[in-house]
């Protein structure tokens, strides 16, 4: 083997080796800012509102958002790539679940919440549900007909994992593979 080839293998071994997958992102909303929330990555991924008004008789939970949509769906390109979602609520009326569907929409899990009337205490009275998936999340769903209004949620956290390389990465693989063909090229006409 030349130097030349040598050299071009060595470079492109290099280029390789940083062109690594994006890495996992964690997103963390728990409401501090209402209604800041809604321009962050929760309100621009979600179809998530709040029911909250005054006047509405919600009591005085101050942490949470009071839910306005008993299904809430990530947009199709941010659920695809949550691999795990957790968050907590408060309810106050009725037992009902929690069901949590993956990118394709097919059931990922199922979770029991039970009303424990903590959504009109200060501080509210929560319960923790997670759920984590190799298919993405797109979408959880309340299941009792008096979730809205009823149902509070807090401390939502979401992990992303992107399969997409990212774009430094990829041009760097690029720049090594044009070199090898560039120095296959050289050598050829030599």
């Amino acid at each position: 083997m030349t130097k030349t080839f040598t050299k071009a293998i060595l470079a492109t071994a290099v280029a390789l080796l940083g062109a690594t997958g994006a890495q996992a992102a964690t997103y963390t909303e728990n409401f501090s800012s209402v209604p800041g929330w809604e321009s962050g990555w929760l309100g621009a991924d979600s179809n998530l509102t709040n029911y909250y008004g005054i006047g509405q008789g919600r009591g005085n939970n101050p942490d949470g958002l009071w839910v306005g949509e008993s299904k809430i769906d990530f947009t199709s390109s941010f659920g695809a790539t949550i691999t795990s979602l957790s968050f907590d609520v408060a309810a106050y009326t009725g037992t009902s679940s929690i069901e949590f569907f993956n990118a394709t929409g097919g059931l990922i899990s199922t979770q029991t919440l039970t009303a424990t009337n903590g959504a009109f205490s200060n501080p509210g009275v929560y319960e923790h549900f997670t759920v984590n998936s190799s298919t993405g999340i797109s979408s959880f769903e309340f299941t009792s007909p008096s979730t809205v209004g009823n149902t509070s949620i807090d401390n939502v956290v979401v992990v992303t994992a992107s399969a997409v390389p990212e774009a430094g990465s990829l041009s760097m693989m690029l720049a090594g593979l044009g070199a090898i063909g560039f120095l296959a090229r050289r050598k050829k006409q030599a």
